[in-house]
């Protein structure tokens, strides 16, 4: 589990190709690229780092700046303008189990960065501690800014999720797996719908207040706002996911309310091994439940030509929480069959990406509970079926064009076909109701760099057209659509040595039919920070920000009706806005041999969008007031050599309320509960095997739905219970390139329910091969 800050490469397989070194001072810059061992670009974050100049130890007096670290690094080859722009994140190998030459697993709270590996790096007689301040002082990440940044000088939280300890949680999407890492949370719902969010900012199940993107795209439905992080979004392919907790609107706009989601998948190079032109990884999957999970990736290079194709395929019956024996009910439409391919070509400074998916899912009814609000029963028919077709391609440009200026675009496209066969309760036939959308957009951006001043600016346009029929009166499906523009300026400068300041603005403009939103409005969205590394193991941070989200169409144009419930949009919502500041601490005591964090947040969201019930079982989206979020997460992270283990532990605290609006009377925020414990532990078995624990805790909370009270017949707020869950992950080599793992989730079998009426999975057991060639 890695958060807040930083992590650590697995094994010697992961090549550590450094973070981009350029010593110099403010005058004398110079321009490079890696050699061409070192990979190719992953597309996703803006690819504008190699500009960019890597800053020494926070704890260097200014004129160090040139000396040479301790740690030796590869050196770069010069680049020359027509160059392939090389990778701004983490470069990563697949992962392929314990190395056999180091029985000692790295601690999880340090992976995934661009350095050679701290703790191999003692073979060559540099101290882990000596290896780790390099690490700490020389690490970068370009999500949080859209540019190379130190990671030490970053001022919001940061979480690195290697793909391999996605996977070592044994779940199956994104929603099941990221809920076991500081500070996320994800339920599932009815019509298997899931929603994920942070710091107590929920989502419901038509909108989102957190934004996905895949490799810097936006992957948010133009309809719901949402992502859908279910078996329709393979995690195919992952290399690694980078977190923000906290606002990202002055950079990314509307949907990065409460963080910033950055799924980055494996690059071509990422699987050629040094001194080949091929590469190949291949993993198979079988379970309870007829589960089985297929992946197959081959890629290739040719001169200056790179490439990479992939097929995912995924099925299950699924584990049938439904039926009920006692009332007689069968309810078994819980299968999924989801199969996808996907191809990237890199050419030089050209990158093209494009993949298909098409899902099949079945639609579990649930109970038949008195819960109106949130659909909570507005599906209980055992048989409907959802099909999705997505299709994603990008193409990206990023070229230096001088030593100070880099420049990156790109233009993407991303069409959906849903279609969701309704059984009719009067005649029992199904009934298809057909759903498109369509995204097209286009990025351009530049770095500047200045000596000790680095500037991001540029624009983005996109353009999203939904047909859907559930829509209010008066409206046609040519009047879903908006076009979105937005221009960004972000801004890095460092006075001296041990102070970083930031700053950054966006300003969006929405365009959409007035007659869809009466209270369309333009937004403006401001951050500022500082960062103080008052000491060699002490680093200060302060941020402020300010978000927004804007109402989806499906808020402000709805109108469906699911069973026995009713849900309608308001062309009178405004967007909501989000005022945040956080303070952090980041302390490595015990000679750099434990990490700990803590950070405290406030946030302030004014014209919170929610549900609220009118009559009967029918919900209307409305401005229901403001909400303010307080709270703190304490982080801490060990290595023990003595036990070959690594550990992590996080609490979170959190007071999330809605205040008083019109009448209505100040409450707890819905699916925000006050507690929650992550922690995670790794250890190895000799040279050859290893084993993986995962463990949450979360607290009381509060549903969307109201349910009847039998006994007075008033309509009351449901409250779920808390719960512990745990997941654990074992495996070894059986030779080199070949593993095998065997997986389980909800270890001690818990019984507890996400959502109000619908159960979590039961203890599943699964067993996986991996071939990597």
């Amino acid at each position: 589990m890695h958060s807040t800050r930083i992590g650590w490469l697995r094994n010697k397989a992961f090549m550590g190709l450094m973070c981009g070194l350029v010593a110099g001072s403010a005058t004398a810059q110079t321009k490079s690229t890696p050699s061409s061992s070192s990979g190719a670009a992953v597309k996703g974050a803006s690819s504008e780092d190699k500009l960019a100049t890597a800053e020494p130890m926070a704890d260097a007096p200014r004129a160090s700046r040139t000396q040479k670290p301790k740690m030796p690094l590869p050196a770069r080859g010069s680049a020359t303008a027509d160059a392939a722009p090389a990778s701004n994140v983490p470069q990563r190998a697949p992962f392929a189990g314990p190395a056999s030459t180091r029985a000692l697993p790295p601690p999880s709270s340090l992976a995934g960065l661009d350095i050679p590996d701290p703790v191999a790096a003692q073979e060559g007689g540099a101290s882990l501690e000596e290896s780790v301040q390099q690490l700490l002082s020389e690490a970068v990440i370009t999500t949080a800014s859209k540019r190379n940044q130190r990671i030490v000088d970053v001022p919001m939280t940061v979480s690195w999720i290697p793909a391999e300890e996605l996977e070592g949680t044994g779940q199956f999407t994104l929603c099941e797996a990221i809920q076991y890492f500081p500070g996320m949370e994800c339920r599932r719902g009815s019509m298997r719908k899931a929603a994920v969010s942070a710091r107590g900012l929920g989502s419901n199940y038509l909108s989102n207040r957190l934004l996905l993107l895949k490799d810097g795209r936006p992957l948010t439905d133009p309809w719901t706002g949402q992502f859908y992080a279910d078996e329709t979004t393979p995690l195919s392919n992952l290399k690694q996911v980078e977190v923000i907790r906290g606002p990202g609107s002055s950079l990314y706009g509307s949907n990065a309310f409460s963080g910033v989601i950055n799924i980055i998948e494996r690059q071509p190079s990422d699987l050629i091994k040094e001194g080949r032109d091929v590469g190949v990884d291949a993993r198979l999957l079988a379970g309870q439940d007829q589960t089985w999970r297929a992946q197959a990736t081959a890629a290739g290079r040719g001169g200056p030509v790179e490439a990479l194709v992939s097929y995912y395929g995924f099925g299950s019956n699924g584990p049938q929480l439904f039926n009920d024996v006692k009332s007689g009910r069968v309810d078994n439409n819980e299968d999924s069959l989801v199969h996808q391919v996907s191809g990237k070509v890199r050419v030089k400074s050209l990158a093209l990406d494009a993949d298909f998916t098409s899902g099949e899912i079945g639609r579990p009814g649930g109970q038949q509970i008195s819960t109106v609000g949130n659909c909570g029963r507005c599906h209980y028919t055992p048989n409907d079926v959802e099909r999705v077709q997505n299709f994603n391609a990008s193409a990206q440009v990023d070229q230096q064009v001088t030593d100070n200026l880099r420049l990156f675009a790109q233009g993407y496209t991303f069409f959906k076909r849903r279609t969701v066969d309704l059984e009719n309760m009067v005649t029992g036939e199904l009934q298809p109701a057909l759903g498109k959308r369509r995204r097209m957009g286009a990025e351009a951006r530049a770095l500047l760099s200045l000596g000790d001043l680095s500037v991001t600016f540029g624009g983005d346009f996109k353009n999203d057209l939904v047909n859907n029929q559930n829509i209010l009166p008066g409206l046609t499906m040519d009047d879903t659509t908006q076009n979105i523009l937005g221009g960004f300026v972000d801004a890095e400068y460092r006075p001296f040595s041990k102070l970083v300041l930031g700053a950054g603005a966006r300003y969006d403009r929405y365009m959409i039919p007035e007659k869809v939103w009466h209270m369309r409005s333009d937004q403006v969205s401001p951050r500022a920070s500082v960062v103080f590394h008052a000491l060699p193991a002490l680093t200060l941070r302060a941020n402020y920000g300010r978000a927004f989200r804007a109402p989806t169409l499906a808020e402000l144009a709805i109108n469906q009706q699911m069973y026995a419930s009713t849900l309608l949009g308001s062309p009178n919502l405004r967007a909501e806005t989000l005022d945040t500041v956080e303070a952090s601490v980041d302390f490595w005591p015990f000679d750099r041999k434990v990490r700990m964090t803590g950070t405290g947040f406030y946030n302030y969201a004014r014209n919170f969008i929610n549900q609220e019930l009118l009559f009967g079982s029918t919900s209307q989206f409305k401005n229901i007031g403001d909400a303010q979020v307080r709270g703190f997460e304490l982080e801490a992270a060990a290595q023990v050599a003595s036990i070959n283990s690594s550990f992590d532990v996080a609490y979170q605290f959190l007071d999330a309320r809605k205040l008083a609006f019109e009448g209505s009377v100040a409450g707890p925020l819905d699916y925000a509960p006050s507690h929650r414990i992550y922690a995670r532990g790794r250890t190895n078995f000799g040279k050859v095997a290893f084993a993986e624990l995962y463990g949450v805790y979360v607290g009381e909370r509060f549903d969307p739905g109201f349910q009847v009270n039998s006994a007075t017949g008033a309509a009351e707020r449901v409250k779920l219970a808390g719960y512990v869950t745990a997941t654990a992950r074992v495996g070894a080599n059986i030779t080199e390139g070949l593993s095998v793992s065997l997986l389980g989730s909800n270890l001690f079998n818990a019984k507890y329910e996400e959502s109000h009426g619908f159960p979590a999975p039961p203890l599943s057991v699964f067993s996986e091969v991996k071939y990597q060639y």
